[in-house]
């Protein structure tokens, strides 16, 4: 350890020499006081009556796009109003966002967020991702790629230089939350230039540009954004985010507050006003995110240089901070409300910040809207939770919320606060002015009578007191914090943070860099192996000061517990069981029983420890503190997204399976619509992007239980488009899903045998519904479901030499 300070110190003694630029990034930028930053003064943008319609299936493109917009514009960045520019160009944001192009209709221009995506369970819906980003470089948006991380890096440049990097912008799009295969889940590793001129690794194993979102998981609020590896920080800031409704029949049967044909019985009259985005200013429903931003007095975006080891990764900050909140890409807006229920999609977008939420009183003795929580990122709660403090949001993480304005009288102000502190939980509080404020509800409107416009009317929706008809599957007993079913793996697993001279060089999921320190050839090299169908609990170990939010892909999980630890006394065993050696490049000798920074976990990953826990870290048992915390109320459902505090022990239980099929299923029964196990694989890491970007993530494979191979094609293949067979097609059945009975359509371009066979998700044949020698033309075959239990089917078709699957769902 002497050695590697040794090494740190005469790396920042050279620092002093080279003299490398912070502060500003891009020449001639200046910060922009946020109090020059007017505060709602401008309405709220949203998508509500102008989103993307998937809810049919079908193909989507979606381009990567720059774009400019001014900010005095309403729907666009900064406030009408704010002063301190330094050129009459004040509020000319340039940034990235998406466009999107269904059936001939174009959502453009591309917009920060981006359009809302919605979709419906079990339509398939096949999305083509472009990068349009040609010509552009990340100082086209005030940003700097540093090269010294593990990064896409499609220069393939090795002597990692200290300058910015000035080639073409590589981009993964990830759909986050949503149960994909591997080659459509857009890892990091998955990325592409403009024109796909150069490719991510994961191209060598199934991934092109066109992605298949089956949907077959439960309804929920996902959102899209971009992964690429080193640069998802950078792109994620430039604006490339947008939501992803997927909406579905449990929904639809609460009538929500917000849904299409909720019990609504009164109208709101519509006072206000309006802008490009925002056409309706009472929508019962709209997504929401909020981020942190930094912008120039140009209007521009300001990503601060602020190395903590700037000799080590010149352009690297741990935790990106704004000073300016944006909500929809609009900074400090304001809503007008009618006094009735809105139902809100939440989403913590920014790199770093966290957010607590509450409603201040515009008076005293006045009551404040109330929050309830119905659902998490994976769906819809059992039950309303009524948010009794303050709404805790971390990066990454949904809150699916309603919020109750029918107790304010017209004119009523309410301001939505953020007291989360930075980083969190025990840094710094926000300034109340500024980042302490988020965004402001005005109640203008007022409520009519549907049947008689002149008579005046209350709210009288209602959030139901059961959400779903089906009950979650619970995996945990959330009274007593302990799982419901015996894992077939139990996991320790460390978070680290590694000091440099100047603060930290990296943060690292059990003291493991991305690629195993250089063991990870074409996709090798994952320690975590998860079997299709199995439940494994991982205890994540948080050895470091701050809270890191916990992400998996492909799966939604349930948190068991979270219970302190002697933090001290464990890292004490922990840095003993380190072997010694030289690591590392240059080489670093550590004497035994010292930590090995990156080193990996101290002992074998797959030796159980005295806690019957794989990972390669001392048993953690011994070291618990006080009594478990069981999950709070709103945290009781499916989450992908889960906060791991500091000095604490963290406890999921993650079901590699659909969160729908029930726990008593046996794991080689409990199947995806896919199989997990090909292509490039998945990955877990912390949801601060700027840590994840600098080695916080870690590859896993998941291992497929047994299907016959002819049906491992099919599932596959089953949303891909028609075969190039001309006149042969085999269209989606509808409805899907499937609760009585659905219409199977083709097309046949000759005479023809013609076979249409049902399979289970297993390969298993259900039953054979034709057989039989068949005219050129349209048919349509009707299937019946009364014998047929909820699940996963693939029905294909073949006709001569066509043969096509596809799938379809059936809930009961």
């Amino acid at each position: 350890m002497k050695n590697y300070l040794f090494l740190l110190s005469v790396i920042c003694v050279l620092g002093f020499l080279v003299k490398p630029v912070h502060g500003q990034v891009s020449p001639g930028q200046a910060a922009l006081n946020p109090a020059a930053v007017p505060q709602f003064i401008d309405a709220l943008p949203h998508f509500a009556g102008i989103r993307v319609d998937a809810t049919l299936g079908g193909n989507l493109i979606i381009r990567y796009e720059p774009t400019t917009q001014i900010a005095v514009s309403t729907g666009t960045v900064l406030a009408t109003g704010t002063v301190g520019a330094a050129s009459p160009k004040v509020g000319m944001t340039r940034y990235w966002g998406y466009s999107i192009s269904k059936d001939g209709i174009n959502f453009t221009p591309s917009h920060w967020p981006a359009f809302t995506v919605v979709a419906r369970r079990g339509q398939p819906l096949n999305v083509t991702y472009e990068n349009k980003l040609d010509g552009e470089t990340y100082a086209s948006v005030n940003l700097t790629a540093d090269q010294t991380l593990h990064w896409a890096d499609p220069l393939m440049n090795m002597t990692m230089p200290m300058t910015p990097y000035t080639g073409p912008i590589p981009v993964s799009p990830h759909l986050h939350g949503g149960e994909v295969a591997s080659e459509s889940d857009g890892g990091p590793d998955s990325w592409f230039t403009p024109g796909y001129a150069i490719t991510g690794p994961s191209w060598k194993v199934g991934v092109d540009q066109n992605y298949s979102y089956l949907n077959t998981q439960e309804e929920a609020t996902l959102w899209y954004h971009d992964h690429g590896l080193g640069v998802t920080r950078l792109n994620v800031y430039a604006g490339l985010a947008g939501f992803y409704f997927l909406r579905g029949p449990q929904e639809e049967a609460d009538k929500l507050p917000g849904w299409s044909g909720d019990d609504l019985v009164q109208e709101v009259v519509p006072v206000g006003k309006t802008g490009p985005f925002n056409p309706n200013p009472y929508p019962p429903e709209i997504e929401v995110v909020f981020q942190d931003r930094m912008f120039d007095t140009n209007g521009g975006l300001y990503f601060p240089n602020l190395p903590t080891n700037p000799m080590v990764h010149p352009y690297w900050t741990p935790e990106f901070i704004g000073n300016i909140i944006t909500v929809n890409g609009k900074t400090w807006p304001y809503l007008s409300v009618a006094p009735r229920k809105y139902r809100f999609r939440l989403l913590n977008g920014s790199n770093a910040r966290f957010y607590e939420m509450d409603f201040n009183g515009p008076s005293s003795g006045k009551i404040a809207p109330t929050i309830t929580q119905i659902g998490t990122d994976g769906g819809l709660l059992d039950a309303p939770v009524v948010i009794a403090g303050k709404l805790l949001m971390a990066p990454g993480e949904r809150a699916d919320v309603v919020i109750d304005f029918s107790k304010s009288a017209p004119g009523a102000v309410w301001t939505l606060q953020n007291s989360a502190k930075v980083p969190y939980p025990n840094g710094t509080a926000p300034k109340p002015s500024t980042v302490g404020q988020l965004m402001q509800f005005i109640v203008s409107g007022k409520m009519v009578s549907a049947a008689n416009p002149a008579i005046a009317g209350v709210d009288k929706s209602l959030v139901p007191a059961s959400l779903r008809a089906t009950p979650l599957v619970k995996l945990v007993n959330y009274a007593t914090g302990t799982p419901t079913i015996t894992p077939a793996v139990k996991r320790q697993l460390t978070l680290n943070e590694v000091m440099g001279m100047g603060g930290p060089l990296e943060v690292l999921v059990n003291n493991s860099k991305w690629d195993m320190n250089g063991m990870m050839v074409d996709g090798l090299g994952e320690t975590e192996l998860p079997t299709e169908g199995t439940t494994e609990l991982w205890q994540i170990i948080n050895t470091t000061a701050d809270a890191h939010p916990m992400h998996l892909h492909l799966v939604q999980f349930q948190l068991v517990s979270r219970q302190p630890y002697n933090v001290n006394s464990y890292l004490k065993t922990y840095a003993a069981a380190f072997p010694g050696g030289t690591i590392g490049t240059p080489p670093v000798t550590y004497l035994p029983g010292v930590y090995m920074p990156a080193y990996g976990p101290p002992l074998p990953y797959n030796t159980p420890n005295l806690d019957g826990a794989v990972g390669g870290n001392p048993a953690v048992i011994p070291f618990l503190q006080g009594k478990p915390r069981v999950a709070n109320l709103n945290e009781q459902g499916w989450k992908d997204t889960f906060i791991a505090y500091p000095g604490e022990v963290t406890t999921f239980a993650i079901r590699f399976a659909p969160t729908d099929i029930p726990a008593t299923t046996p794991a080689t029964s409990a199947l995806f619509a896919f199989d997990p196990s090909l292509g490039p694989g998945y990955v877990w890491h912390c949801h601060i992007i700027d840590h994840e970007d600098n080695e916080m993530m870690r590859p896993y494979k998941v291992i497929a239980q047994p299907r016959p191979a002819a049906v491992s094609v099919m599932l596959k293949n089953a949303t891909l488009s028609s075969p190039a067979n001309p006149g042969f097609e085999l269209f989606q059945n509808s409805p899907n899903p499937v609760t009585t009975n659905t219409d199977i359509r083709f097309t046949l371009g000759t005479d023809c045998h013609v076979e249409l066979v049902l399979f289970n998700s297993m390969g298993a044949k259900i039953k054979t519904l034709i057989n039989a020698d068949a005219p050129a033309g349209d048919h349509l075959v009707t299937l019946y479901s009364d014998n047929l239990p909820s699940g996963v089917y693939i029905y294909q078709l073949k006709a001569g030499s066509f043969v096509e699957s596809k799938k379809l769902v059936v809930l009961k």
